[in-house]
């Protein structure tokens, strides 16, 4: 595997980073679960109500979606740097649409205690980016078979 694969999938972090990796996969897959489970509070009327989008049932569902599959993907540890990359813009657009209007109309407080959630999720998904899945996971198995085979490949 040439320097794309290892970045894809390869990994130096410790096999602790599997604590980071349920908490924020598996905040995601909540979070996107509840989407179809409660359409009203968390999912279009959700997004109808707090953000300029059009077609708010189209981009909650998608959301759910992503949310979905990049959770799985992230807790199992499987394509995890890829999995970051929608998760990390899923977070700045909420931010931007949710929270950016309470740091403006009540204070940087109010702020800070409604954007925690959304914060953790982006900073745990830039450092999931930046160090990969840690050794407990699918992309280090992967890593470490591709490894062998080019090896055994070796004259």
């Amino acid at each position: 595997m040439g320097s794309r694969g290892f970045l894809l999938v390869g990994t130096g972090a410790p096999a602790a980073v599997i604590l980071i990796r349920i908490v924020v996969g598996g905040i995601f897959l909540s979070e996107g679960v509840q989407k179809f489970l409660f359409p009203g509070e968390l999912g279009p009327g959700r997004f109808a109500k707090e953000t300029p989008l059009p077609a708010p049932e189209f981009f909650a569902y998608l959301d759910g979606v992503f949310e979905i599959v990049c959770g799985v993907l992230l807790i199992i540890g499987l394509l995890t740097r890829l999995a970051t990359i929608p998760m990390i813009i899923n977070m700045i657009g909420a931010e931007v649409f949710t929270k950016v209007p309470i740091l403006l109309d009540d204070g940087v407080w109010d702020y800070l205690h409604e954007a925690r959630s959304e914060l953790s999720q982006l900073f745990g998904s830039v450092f999931l980016l930046l160090v990969g899945a840690g050794a407990w996971s699918l992309d280090a198995r992967l890593a470490a078979r591709r490894a062998e085979h080019r090896r055994s490949e070796q004259p």
